[in-house]
């Protein structure tokens, strides 16, 4: 043990979780952070520590929610790996009081209620059910088997399962258990995997790195950072080429425009739609833990599903049997349908009471498969509490006085569809072996004499119409010693028995699956259904879910005993051709056809190498294992963005590996995939993929907003350059602390539409329609800026009135607004400052109708008022606090006999004034409006609506052909 300690290391998987403070300094080291500090330092060392105090406030408060969310993820985290315990292990003959991170591989431990499984292990004895919900989201605690001594190989993920306990999962109940020689079987484990060997191991290490996933959002963000850089560099040159006067003076005006034109803010605006997007997904019971899913979200193309649980109710309803018998000298035929479980016949009866690993916990909460549970049910008997010496579980059949002891089990394999038991009856003292299972699995191990002509027939008949259908044989040992079955194995219990009939169960669809699914479709997503079921009752359920239309024709792809595949028509029971099929793949297809296929298929044609050719043309993939499930899913994701949805247990391996998954479960399962559900309704999957694409429209809205603001701020500063003038600090404060900050904030609380669109939002920053709008709505405020100085170099009032820059120190730029060239800057600039946030406010395919943020259309409504009054009225108090229409007091009372009751610094310019004449008022004002109103058109006709939705029918992307 010691050696095998020093090679593995210890039983204990370390989280290291840095300290607030530590995680705050390393967060401020980023490159980011330190680009929005330097730029503070301009901020405060340029006489502008207003915004300076406001932007760093902003940065260190989002920086530290940043920071204190990200410590409490890893700390949940760290508490889920670390644990230890004490724990009785087997070392060296004898039990020693160790603890749990001793543990190493090949260590024999005791089990015992309650316990956190501290590794991997083998059961070895006793009898125990495990909660398995932490790592799976399986609602119902599991029943775990001691492992049989037998040459098959122990896999822990497939057949194996059931002999597993997994590390960070509890026990829930540890039983010692009297085998029939009389010994006692405690229970006991065997450690096979340690540490981050384990299945929790290695979630653990999938949470805390995670592996990266390709976006075409942040791809290209980076380039637009790169081309937002070089632009950086040309305003730099440009500010150093026209501030002809001291080099620090230039140098400093120069970066302070570069700070602007990629603002301090950007990274926040990015992600703010994300947040904004998970506070409303929470008030649907809908909670992310991945926040850079969400816009993904918003891009899903296939959306797979689990059935049961999922698309239909959580468990099954009986819906009758249907018995075979023996005719003499003729061939074996089946009796009439029965509705009505006491109507079965006894041998029935008994093998529904029996044949099943259901199990009574405390409580009187029962657990197991959910179809032997509701199976068990129905048949009313009793599991009793203290079962007779020797038998693994004791029926109690309270209408007949009856105690039928399970003295042999062999659990369900995913791998032979089947479970086995043999069961005593005390009434003659004969050993019986019922065998149930899949319908064509069981089959193969019934006695061929005993079997109906139109076995099949009948079965797909049933499961055609959505019925669950188990088989059920049977064989009589007689009174037999049971000591001769001891070292039976599976083969030696099933084969050979005789048919007795179907057992069938209704899996019924929930009320609003067929609504979500038809929203989905509506949506422009691909739905598909990968479920471990028989392929005819996917079929009938898809059909009623709406996957697919009820009048389609289904091809249902197979494997024969020897291996080749084939086809088969679903509604016509007949074998179709290759060609068909092959019509299908190649788009030459008559009608609507859809295809499915077995798990067998699907293996198949993955080995041959030709799934990918099927994939996007099969609606429903049946009988598929768990890591059929993560295959069938990853296939998927190389086409396009996929989502699953399930309701964990065997789908959580698909639920992480999908770009975006979604549990529909009250377990822990936040650790099984990005996002889970409390409410059971696959609605939450519409919710989810409506929000999706308000996040992703509203990040592209923020970005666009702070990109079109440091464009417009760009050209404020050329034309400042230019002119060697700038705006007042006050003009300055409003734009950057109230109109960028504030409404920055407004775009991104624009609600999510009521319906998903047709359309998907744009992911391309680089795209059509996002550059159509950034380069259309820059180039009108470019022309009508200028427009606006040639409007005012064509006014008498002002040709005589030019400031000359040569009479100011322009280092201190605060002296530099007392002008008509900066206060004409300034009116232009700001109305299209506050006009930039309602043009990306259009666009109600993804989010509600522009009028409806009512937030943003209030405050664009005030500030164009209050930027509308200090141009037009009189002078006036707001106005000469923004230095725009106004005086110095004695240059107001000589030339406009203005005697203003408010105070007012002297103006830095040799006329002390600048008053725009009253007419002239009107005509700017006019210049403004009209700007205001060019960028509105361009961005509903051009850039969104009439021309774009044009241009994307005669020239569309490429994109992915799907069938919905």
């Amino acid at each position: 043990a010691g050696a095998r300690f020093d090679l593995v290391g210890p039983n204990f998987i370390s989280v290291d979780v840095p300290s607030y403070a530590l995680a705050f300094a390393l967060e401020m080291s980023q490159f980011f952070y330190l680009y929005q500090f330097m730029v503070m330092w301009l901020y405060y060392y340029w006489n502008y520590y207003i915004i300076g105090v406001i932007d760093t406030c902003i940065i260190l408060l989002s920086a530290i929610v940043k920071v204190v969310v990200r410590v409490r993820s890893e700390l949940r985290v760290k508490h889920m790996a670390e644990h230890s315990e004490a724990c009785s292990i087997l070392r060296d003959g004898e039990w020693q009081e160790l603890s749990t991170i001793d543990l190493v591989p090949g260590d024999v431990f005791r089990v015992a209620a309650g316990m956190h499984v501290p590794c991997d292990a083998v059961v070895l004895g006793g009898n125990i059910v495990s909660d398995e919900s932490s790592l799976t989201g399986e609602p119902l605690p599991i029943r775990k088997f001691p492992i049989r001594d037998d040459d098959g190989i122990h896999d822990k993920s497939g057949a194996g399962k059931i002999n597993t306990l997994f590390a960070g999962t509890s026990v829930s109940q540890a039983q010692s258990v009297t085998t029939s020689d009389g010994s006692v079987s405690e229970p006991i484990g065997l450690c096979v995997h340690t540490g981050t060997q384990t299945d929790k191991g290695q979630l653990v290490q999938e949470i805390l790195f995670p592996q990266p996933i390709s976006f075409i959002f942040n791809e290209q963000l980076r380039l637009v950072f790169g081309i937002l850089i070089l632009y950086a560099i040309l305003v730099f040159i440009l500010a150093m080429v026209f501030y002809q006067t001291q080099p620090s003076a230039s140098w400093f005006y120069a970066m302070f425009s570069c700070s602007q034109l990629i603002s301090p803010l950007l990274p926040a605006a990015l992600v703010m739609g994300q947040s904004v997007a998970a506070s409303r997904l929470k008030k649907k019971q809908i909670y992310c833990v991945n926040l850079d899913r969400v816009i993904m979200a918003g891009k899903v193309q296939m959306f797979c599903f689990d059935k049961t649980g999922t698309l239909t109710k959580e468990g099954l309803e009986f819906y009758g049997g249907l018995c075979a018998h023996a005719n003499d000298n003729k061939a074996p035929s089946f009796d009439s349908f029965v509705d009505s479980f006491s109507a079965l016949p006894d041998l029935m009866r008994t093998a529904a009471a029996t044949c099943h690993a259901v199990a009574e916990v405390e409580g009187g909460l029962m657990i197991g498969n959910p179809v032997d549970i509701e199976m068990f049910r129905t048949t009313q008997c009793q599991i009793s509490a203290t079962p007779t010496a020797g038998a693994l579980d004791s029926i109690v059949v309270p209408d007949q006085g009856l105690q039928l002891d399970v003295i042999k089990r062999f659990e369900f394999l995913h791998s032979r569809a089947s479970m086995s038991v043999a069961v005593r009856d005390p009434r003659d003292g004969h050993v019986h072996v019922f065998v149930k299972g899949s319908f064509e699995k069981i089959k193969e191990h019934l006695d061929s004499s005993t079997v109906p002509d139109n076995y099949m027939q009948a079965a797909n008949s049933m499961a055609r119409q959505g019925g669950y259908v188990l088989a059920v044989g049977h064989r009589d040992l007689g009174d037999i010693d049971l000591s001769d079955m001891q070292n039976w194995n599976r083969d030696d219990m099933e084969n050979g028995s005789a048919l007795v009939g179907f057992i069938v169960f209704k899996n019924l669809l929930k009320p609003d699956t067929p609504e979500a699914i038809a929203k989905l479709k509506d949506g422009s997503t691909r739905t598909i259904m990968i479920t471990g079921d028989t392929a005819l009752t996917g079929v009938f359920i898809a059909k009623g879910a709406g996957l697919m239309n009820e009048s389609a024709t289904v091809y249902l792809g197979d494997l024969t005993k020897s291996g080749e595949l084939y086809w088969t028509d679903v509604d016509r029971e007949e074998v179709v051709s290759q060609s068909v099929i092959d019509a299908i793949i190649d788009g030459r297809a008559d009608g609507d056809v859809e295809l499915a296929m077995t798990g067998k298929a699907y293996n198949y044609l993955e080995d041959v190498g030709l799934i990918r050719q099927y994939v996007l043309f099969t609606r429903v993939f049946a009988r598929m294992l768990p890591n059929d499930k993560v295959s069938c899913v990853q296939l998927h994701m190389e086409r396009g963005i996929t989502a699953m949805c399930g309701d964990g247990g065997n789908d959580c391996g698909a639920l992480r590996a999908a770009h975006v998954g979604l549990a529909l479960s009250d377990a822990e399962a936040s650790i099984v995939s990005p996002f889970s559900s409390s409410d059971r309704s696959i609605n939450s999957c519409v919710e989810l993929m409506i929000q999706g694409r308000s996040a992703l429209a509203t990040s592209f809205a923020g970005y666009l907003y702070l990109i079109l603001y440091g464009q417009t701020m760009t050209f404020l500063k050329i034309f400042s350059f230019y002119f060697s003038n700038t705006a007042s600090s006050n003009t300055w404060i409003w734009i950057d602390a109230f109109i960028n900050t504030i409404m920055s904030i407004c775009v991104a609380y624009s609600g999510p539409a009521a319906k998903l669109s047709k359309h998907r939002p744009t992911a391309r920053i680089l795209g059509p329609q996002v550059l159509a709008t950034a380069l259309g709505t820059v180039s009108i405020n470019f022309a009508f800026l200028a427009g606006a100085f040639g409007w005012l170099y064509s006014k008498d009032w002002f040709r005589c009135n030019e400031f000359d820059s040569s009479t100011t120190d322009i280092a201190k730029w605060w002296l530099l607004s007392d002008n008509y060239e900066a206060s004409i800057l300034a009116i232009v600039c700001l109305f299209q400052f506050v006009n930039n946030a309602m043009v990306v406010n259009f666009g109600f395919h993804f989010r509600r109708r522009w009028y409806r943020n009512y937030a943003l259309v209030f405050l664009w409504a005030v500030y164009v008022a209050i930027i509308s009054i200090v141009l037009l009225a009189p002078t006036n108090w707001l106005g000469c606090r923004f230095r725009l229409n106004c005086g110095s007091k004695s240059v107001l009372a000589s030339e406009f006999d203005l005697h203003p009751s408010f105070s007012i610094e002297d103006y830095n310019s040799d006329i002390g004034h600048n008053v725009i004449p009253n007419d002239s008022r009107y005509e700017l004002w006019g210049i403004c409006i009209a700007n205001m109103c060019a960028t509105v058109l361009w961005q509903l006709i051009f850039a969104l609506y009439p021309v774009h939705s044009t241009l994307r029918k005669k020239r569309p992307l490429r994109r992915l052909q799907i069938k919905l």
